[in-house]
C-alpha cells in the first residue's frame, strides 16, 4: 500500500510538471494505460494521480477512462492575470511606502542575473521568470498575499510558457525585468506603470498565441 501512494505521487508529480511545461498539450485526453506504461505500473496508482489532479484542474472529465488535459482559454488566462496584477500591485504599493524599493531591488537583481543565464533554456527561463516575481510578492512578509500567488503560480508557468513567440526573445524580457529594478532603485514614481507596460507585452504575446492557436483549429477542421 505505502509504495503505491508513493508512486502515486511520483506520476501526480510528473503528469503536473508535464501539464504546466506544456509537454501534454491542453484539451488533448490523458489514457489511463500510457501513463502506467510510461511508469511500468498498474493503473492503481495512476488512477490516484489522476483523481488529484482532477480534483486541482489540472485534468478534466466525466471519468478516469476519459479525461483531458485541463484547456487554456483567452478569458480564464486574463482572469488569471487580473489577480496576478493586483497581487502585485499592491506588494509593490507597500513595498514602496516602507521605503524598502533599494532593499526588494538588490533581490531582484540577483534574481534577473538568473533570468539572463538561462535564455537559451525557455523552460527554466520562464521558471525564473516568475521566481522573479514571486520575491515581488513575498517580500511584504504577508503570509495570505503569498499563499493566494502560489496557487496560480504554477498556472502562470504554463501561460507564460504558452505566451512564448517569436516577438518575446529572453533578452527583451530580462530588459523589461531590468526596467523594474531600476525604478525600484531610483523610487521612480512611474515603477506601477513600468509593471503593467511588462504584464502588457506578456498578455499581448498571449493573445497573439490563441489567435495562432484558434486559426491553426480551424484550418485543420476546415480540411
Amino acid at each position: 500500500m505505502g509504495s503505491d501512494v508513493n508512486l502515486s505521487t511520483i506520476i501526480y508529480e510528473n503528469i503536473k510538471k508535464d501539464i504546466i511545461e506544456m509537454r501534454r498539450e491542453p484539451d488533448t485526453y490523458l489514457l489511463e494505460r500510457q501513463v502506467a506504461a510510461e511508469h511500468n505500473t498498474s493503473r492503481t496508482p495512476v488512477r490516484e494521480a489522476i483523481k488529484r489532479l482532477m480534483q486541482e484542474g489540472w485534468l478534466v472529465g466525466e471519468d478516469r477512462c476519459r479525461t483531458k488535459i485541463s484547456d487554456l482559454n483567452l478569458a480564464a488566462c486574463h482572469d488569471v492575470f487580473a489577480v496576478r496584477m493586483m497581487i502585485e500591485h499592491y506588494a509593490l504599493t507597500e513595498t514602496f511606502s516602507k521605503g524598502e524599493g533599494r532593499a526588494l531591488a538588490g533581490k531582484l537583481d540577483v534574481e534577473m542575473k538568473k533570468m539572463a543565464s538561462l535564455e537559451n533554456d525557455p523552460i527554466a527561463f520562464v521558471r525564473a521568470d516568475v521566481g522573479f516575481h514571486s520575491v515581488i510578492v513575498e517580500h511584504i512578509g504577508n503570509a495570505l498575499l503569498t499563499k493566494i500567488w502560489r496557487s496560480i503560480s504554477d498556472e502562470i508557468i504554463r501561460i507564460s510558457i504558452f505566451a512564448m513567440d517569436e516577438q518575446r526573445q529572453p533578452e527583451k524580457i530580462v530588459l523589461e525585468h531590468a526596467k523594474i529594478v531600476d525604478a525600484l532603485w531610483n523610487h521612480a514614481p512611474d515603477l506601477l506603470t513600468t509593471l503593467d507596460n511588462h504584464m502588457n507585452h506578456i498578455l499581448e504575446g498571449m493573445e497573439r498565441c490563441f489567435e495562432r492557436r484558434d486559426g491553426e483549429k480551424e484550418a485543420g477542421g476546415s480540411r
